[in-house]
Parts: structure tokens; C-alpha cells; sequence
């Protein structure tokens, strides 16, 4: 990987149903690191994957369901997937289709290079089957049973299919785990994997078409399709061009992965264990988010009732609010209570009464006491290192991640700002204009790296901000919510 260059993806949402919540987090997270990305090493240099999962049995089951055609089910609900970005100001690079043409030649090349290496064989067996997860199961994997996600009973199948020879590349992703115990975020989780590694076995890797109609044929064997996840995940080496530029693809490669609490195995392991199998690379980082789970700290699930329409924040608060919340206040790498009141709170507090209150004051009093603003030279070296500390540490935890530790530092610059402004009271008559000047100065700097900070989570009221300090014309940026 080009060291200049920076390479993210999302998970590919299933597209069985509408987006929820959940996807709106990750979609943020990852937006906000790109844009961040993006301010920093320049455009051309960074690539943000997003996507939709459109093969396997669910998928299939559903569009009969509806009536309609498998393609034109996947269709629809790719595009709601696409729309959903839109109203949410996710900047994507590629939106990747795993049912679109270019998605089956890096699934067969990553199939056949295993298949020539001898990974992959065919064997008969029986076994437990989650059809909600897409995955057999283990009896430790289930409580009383069932599907300790879906709550269901998984289903026995007992079929001839073909096996990836994962085991195989056991104790080399266990070495790589202990020699970079810093890839996964957060480090807690990292024994998490490797007792997953540890006791992985050799996995399915196919169905027989007459009972997953729906997906990729396996190779010289058209009784048989690839399996939702082998199928899948390749789109991760498949976006940057894996099976057609070998210049394109070994400039971006390894990336960056963001995904939820459902997908560690998936992500940590059984990729892992793929792209060992390809000789590629492991992924240079793994970002593993938290669940949104409901004010009373339950996991939400449309059985309890609990459920947080996205749609419905929207159309409440705006996008650039709902970006804030999810994105730069709520635990970045742990679960989140999903509250409304606290959202309100939030934005009032933190935009509102001291972001926006702060650029207010300093507009309004430039142009009240004839102040040029924005004159750089004129800042005290103490505020300065002040407000450059604060940068610092910022930009410290963006580049590691920590994007809710990281916008609490911003926060600090509005305390700090409206603060010092009260301390200095440059409105009261016995200020000189050379104190006021220094005072506003000093705050217009505060303020430009305030909302170059922000920017990649606003980056809507960010634009206003920085033109009505620029300008110093008078806007009320944020809006009080009731």
C-alpha cells in the first residue's frame, strides 16, 4: 500500500430490508474518517467503498415473497441503500454490487487461486443452519438451541458441498494477531478474535443451486453456487480493481475496514483467512463499532417494538444533527443508548450554546466596534499554543480512530473560546480597541480551526460558519431544538 494513499470500506448492507440505524453509524463513522482522509492527504488519494450484499437464500425468499423478480427485489432495495447515503451526505467512492457483472470475475479468480492451491475440496456433511446469519453454527454458538441473534431453531442441512481449507491458515493469522494486537479497535475484543481463530475450522463455501437459486455458479460445476459470504466479502480486493489492475489494486491494498459487533468473525477471521488463502495481505486495521441499543440500553429489534426509524430522524432533525450525534458524540467503539432527548441536548449544548454562540459573538462584536477579524498576526503565542494543543491532540486521535475522544477535544475549543471571551468582556466600554482587537483576533483563529475540525461531520454548517467568519456577516447557524 502507497503510504499516501488510504483505503476504507463499510460492511455491504444485506438487502433484505430497508436501511436501519445501525447502517446510518457505520455509514457516518466511515464518511467522517474519509472526508478526514481527504482534508489531509487530498482527494485523489483517498477511496471510500460502500455497497450492497444482494446474493443468497433470504434474498431470494423475500422477492418471492413480493412478487417480483429476484434482480428487480435487489434492485429496488440497492437503490433505497443509495438514497439513504444521499439524505445522509455519505461521500462513497464506488457503490459496489455483488449481483453486477464485475463482481464474478474477482470471485472467481480469489475461488480458482485457492482451488489451484489446493484449499479448496469437495466432502459431504451435516450440520446446523442459521438462514437469518447466512451461517452453520456450532451447538456452542447457540443458546437453548436457537440463534442467540434471530432467536430462532437453525435448520440441519446435509449436503455435498465445497470447503475452503481456512484451518490451514490458522496459526499464521494467529501470529499476525500477536504481532499487531493494535489492528483490531477496540483492543478489548482482540482476544474475542483469536479464540475465534483458534478454534476455526474448515468452512462450507457452496450450496447446491436447487436450494440457494440465487447467486454465483461455482466454477466448472453449475449444480453448485458459491456461498453468500466466500461470495461476498471478496468485494472488499474487488473494488480496487483485484481480478483486472494489478497497479490500481496493489496501490490501495491493505485497507481499512469498519463493521459491527455481528461481524468480527467474519471480518477478523474469516477474511483473514481468504486473503492468506490469495496470498495477499491481511487488512492493515479493523474498526469494529458498537450496537444502538434503545434508551434503556436494549439491543434494538423490531419484536421489542424499540426500533429507531432513521428516516424518521431525518425528516426530524436534518442530516447534519443525526451525523453529529451518531458520529462525533456517541462511543465510537462501544454500544450507544439511541435518545432523543439526549440528542436535543447535545445539539443545543454543543453546537447551539457554544459553537454557534461563540461565531455569534465574535461576528456581531467585529462588526460593532469596527474590528478587522481574521488577521492572524495579531494572536497572543500563549492562546495560540492553547488552541494548537488542543488541534494536536484532535488530529492525534482522528488518525487512530477515536472519533467521539476526538470531537470532545474540538468541544473544548468552543469552552475555551466562549471562556476567554467572558474573561476579556471586549463589549464593556473601558476596553481599548487594540485589547479588542487582540481579544476577536485571538477568537477567529479559535474559531477557523474549530470548524476545520468539524467540518468533516458538518461539513454543511461548516461551510456557512466559514464564510459568515470570513465575510463577517451575522447568521444564526444552529437552530434550538425544543
Amino acid at each position: 500500500m502507497n503510504k499516501n494513499k488510504f483505503y476504507i470500506t463499510t460492511t455491504l448492507p444485506y438487502v433484505n430490508a430497508t436501511p436501519h440505524i445501525g447502517h446510518a453509524l457505520e455509514f457516518i463513522q466511515a464518511d467522517i474518517i474519509a472526508r478526514y482522509k481527504r482534508k489531509k492527504l487530498g482527494k485523489e488519494n483517498v477511496f471510500f467503498n460502500l455497497g450492497t450484499d444482494e446474493h443468497g437464500s433470504k434474498i431470494h425468499q423475500k422477492s418471492q415473497e413480493e412478487g417480483i423478480s429476484t434482480q428487480e427485489f435487489v434492485d429496488k432495495y440497492s437503490n433505497q441503500f443509495k438514497d439513504f447515503c444521499k439524505k445522509f451526505d455519505i461521500e462513497y467512492d464506488f457503490f459496489y454490487r455483488t449481483s453486477a457483472d464485475y463482481h464474478k470475475k474477482h470471485v472467481y479468480k480469489i475461488w480458482n487461486h485457492c482451488l489451484q492451491k489446493g484449499d479448496i475440496y469437495k466432502k459431504k456433511y451435516s450440520a446446523k443452519y442459521c438462514v437469518g446469519c447466512e451461517e452453520f453454527k456450532t451447538e456452542k454458538d447457540l443458546i437453548n438451541g436457537k440463534c442467540p441473534i434471530h432467536q430462532k431453531e437453525c435448520i440441519t442441512i446435509s449436503e455435498e458441498n465445497y470447503f475452503f481449507a481456512i484451518s490451514k491458515y490458522k496459526e499464521k493469522m494467529l501470529e499476525y494477531l500477536e504481532k499487531n494486537p493494535n489492528i483490531l479497535s477496540p483492543k478489548s475484543k482482540i482476544n474475542e478474535l483469536k479464540n475465534f481463530v483458534k478454534d476455526i475450522q474448515d468452512i462450507s463455501i457452496s450450496r447446491r443451486k436447487e436450494k440457494m437459486p440465487w447467486g454465483i455458479e461455482v466454477p466448472n460445476d453449475n449444480e453448485q453456487v458459491i456461498y453468500v459470504w466466500f461470495d461476498a466479502l471478496t468485494n472488499y480486493i474487488g473494488t480496487i480493481d483485484y481480478a483486472s489492475d494489478k497497479n490500481n489494486f496493489e496501490q490501495w491494498r491493505p485497507g481499512i475496514q469498519i463493521f459491527g459487533p455481528d461481524n468480527l468473525r467474519f471480518q477478523g477471521g474469516i477474511w483473514q483467512g481468504m486473503l492468506a488463502g490469495a496470498d495477499l495481505d491481511f487488512s492493515k486495521k479493523l474498526l469494529m463499532h458498537g450496537y444502538i441499543l434503545d434508551g434503556k440500553g436494549q439491543k434494538m429489534s423490531k419484536s421489542l417494538g424499540n426500533v429507531v426509524s432513521p428516516f424518521e430522524q431525518l425528516e426530524k432533525y436534518g442530516s447534519e444533527y443525526i451525523r453529529f450525534y451518531l458520529g462525533a458524540y456517541l462511543n465510537t467503539f462501544g454500544d450507544g443508548n439511541y435518545q432523543e432527548e439526549e440528542l436535543k441536548d447535545v445539539i443545543n449544548s454543543r453546537l447551539a450554546d457554544n459553537f454557534g454562540n461563540l461565531l455569534s459573538r465574535v461576528v456581531n462584536l467585529a462588526n460593532k466596534k469596527g474590528v478587522k477579524i481574521n488577521d492572524f498576526e495579531k494572536i497572543e503565542n500563549e492562546f495560540k499554543n492553547k488552541v494548537d494543543n488542543i488541534k494536536k491532540n484532535t488530529l492525534n486521535l482522528m488518525d487512530n480512530f477515536e472519533l467521539s475522544s476526538a470531537f470532545n477535544e474540538v468541544h473544548k475549543l468552543a469552552i475555551l473560546g466562549n471562556g476567554y471571551i467572558n474573561d476579556i468582556a471586549p463589549w464593556e466600554k473601558n476596553k481599548d480597541q487594540k485589547q479588542i482587537q487582540i481579544c476577536l483576533n485571538n477568537l477567529s483563529y479559535l474559531l477557523s480551526i474549530l470548524i476545520d475540525l468539524y467540518e468533516p461531520v458538518i461539513p454543511k454548517f461548516c461551510y456557512e460558519a466559514k464564510k459568515s467568519l470570513e465575510n463577517i456577516e451575522k447568521i444564526v447557524l444552529f437552530k434550538k431544538l425544543d
